[in-house]
């Protein structure tokens, strides 16, 4: 049951993002004057749909996108203008043209969309992925700020048995008789429950307090009050020196005190700063993460047909996201907050993704047309320069072969991902 309210909460969420997504075209595109003749969430048959004005909104039935049609998305063919393509790609070429241009009537002219400034049509185009980025910046803001980020408390949850330095490749403690056994310095001494209040007279008010004093008095005694059942509790130990982790990613790590606890967690609301650092990791991640696309295919072929494992930090589809959603609800492992973070998150990341992959300079994508509309103002401003100022339109259909081969391309690596993610699909463990 909980499985299926993770998978439905999800994909209820990345169709809103989808259909958020186009209004962020829909709206500077009615603004402008162009004639928008459908709003469409999804691909294929019509489920849904219901026309209002000169606009037919719908929902159809493979939530793998949407699209808004504007007419006139590329102008009319020059009369005696050559195609540069071969006879069967020009072929190609004024099909789609034709397609575009089905729907114009000569009421229609100034209501074209390739009539636009360049400028305009870059804000319809950019519309969309403006949406995804605003939907990740408002998920994001609202975690950081009204639920806030897992921090360590003063509570102590677990107590180790003995020492085992970070660089161990042993992860559990040889025997006691053993001559690599160290006993850990809170082992007999503090108790799960205990409240850490005072180390040496010092007030500890976070746990950050008390790791830097631990953490500077290897072989030196320490006294430690602590909240035991309501009551303090003077307690002595002293941390022993080890291995450490020296940052987050355990890439560093140095010599410091230690006395083997482990720490309940609760969730601290952040500040403006520390939102604005968790914003701009979160951009650098995802640019990363576009960065090793190509390396993520290589490993989804190996999968799919070389049998070889799942890579589980590679490319998952929407029914590889679904199914993680699920199981993120499902897990009897994880709190109900920790739940709600995490599939906020999830959407949250899979926006900013999808505003970063919008934005390459490819067709069919967002960004291929702001790309024509970029090469459109250059012109514009070269034939000022040499006062011949004129209208010029950029022949965005001339690149419709290139648009085949980019959407063959995406439309076989989302058949990829979707048969990895249905026979060896990731998995949140």
């Amino acid at each position: 049951m909980l499985y299926a309210l993770g998978v439905i909460a999800f994909a209820l969420g990345l169709l809103l993002s989808i259909a958020l997504h186009e209004i962020g075209h829909l709206v500077p595109a009615k603004k402008f004057g162009v004639r928008v003749t459908q709003y469409m969430v999804g691909f294929g048959p019509t489920l849904l749909s219901r026309r209002r004005g000169e606009t037919e909104y719908g929902i159809k039935a493979i939530p793998m996108g949407g699209y808004i049609r504007m007419i006139g998305m590329v102008p009319p063919r020059r009369d005696g203008k050559r195609s540069r393509w071969p006879r069967r790609m020009a072929g190609l070429v004024e099909e789609f043209r034709a397609t575009s241009r089905a729907e114009v009537d000569e009421s229609d002219e100034n209501r074209q969309f390739y009539r636009l400034t360049p400028g305009k049509k870059m804000i319809i185009m950019l519309g969309g992925p403006t949406m995804n980025l605003l939907i990740f910046l408002i998920l994001t803001l609202f975690v950081c700020l009204a639920i806030g980020v897992k921090v360590p408390t003063t509570t102590v949850a677990s107590v180790s048995k003995c020492v085992v330095p970070a660089t161990s490749t042993v992860t559990t403690c040889p025997a006691p008789n053993s001559p690599d056994y160290v006993k850990a310095p809170a082992n007999g001494v503090l108790q799960a429950g205990d409240k850490i209040t005072s180390i040496n007279g010092t007030a500890i008010n976070k746990w950050s307090d008390s790791v830097n004093i631990i953490e500077a008095s290897a072989g030196k005694a320490l006294t430690v009050t602590v909240e035991r059942a309501g009551k303090p509790v003077t307690l002595t130990l002293t941390p022993v020196q080890t291995t450490k982790y020296a940052n987050a990613d355990g890439t560093k790590t140095k010599q410091a005190g230690f006395i083997g606890i482990g720490t309940t967690e609760a969730y601290q609301s952040l500040g403006i700063a520390d939102t604005g650092r968790v914003i701009w990791s979160q951009l650098g991640l995802s640019v990363r993460a576009l960065q090793q696309f190509p390396a993520k295919i290589g490993s989804l072929f190996g999968t799919v047909f070389e049998g070889k494992p799942r890579d589980q930090q590679g490319a998952v589809g929407v029914v590889g996201l679904g199914r993680i959603g699920g199981q993120i609800a499902d897990s009897t492992t994880i709190p109900l907050m920790d739940k709600i973070v995490n599939l906020i998150s999830l959407l949250a990341g899979v926006n900013l993704l999808l505003f970063f992959f919008n934005l390459l300079p490819l067709l069919p994508l967002d960004g291929g047309h702001v790309a024509g509309a970029i090469v459109e103002s250059v012109r514009r401003g070269f034939a000022r320069l040499r006062n011949r100022p004129r209208q010029i339109f950029v022949d965005v259909a001339q690149l419709v072969p290139v648009m085949y081969v980019v959407a063959s391309v995406l439309i076989v690596f989302s058949v990829l991902v979707m048969y990895a993610d249905i026979v060896k699909p990731i998995s949140i463990n």
